[in-house]
């Protein structure tokens, strides 16, 4: 398919792709890390898990978005090897090759 190239990628799976990289929010990764660990109690007090790792520990935090990056980055790029294209929003629309 012609345009089927990273380039072409506006959204995969919901999160924007920039210049061919997945770029996901703070907001995104706390709303991810919330649904995955839910609330968290310190000290009696009740927080969500995203709020509460970004305010106790962002080095953990930037580190563990990039790593959330990285893997979605690896995800998207292998559904464009196998032309899996179900979780992509392209910039532009595909065209047949024509030959």
């Amino acid at each position: 398919m012609k345009n089927a190239t990273i380039e072409n990628v506006n959204k995969f799976r919901g999160f924007d792709v920039v210049n061919g990289q997945v770029d996901i929010s703070t907001d995104e990764y706390i709303e991810m890390l919330d649904d995955v660990y839910g609330d968290v109690t310190i000290a009696g007090m009740t927080y969500s898990a995203g709020t509460a790792l970004e305010a106790v520990d962002p080095v953990a935090f930037r580190c563990g978005l990039g790593d959330y990056e990285s893997q979605i980055q690896a995800e998207m790029e292998d559904a464009l090897e196998n032309e899996d294209y179900s979780d992509i929003d392209w910039i532009e629309e595909l065209e047949d090759d024509e030959e």
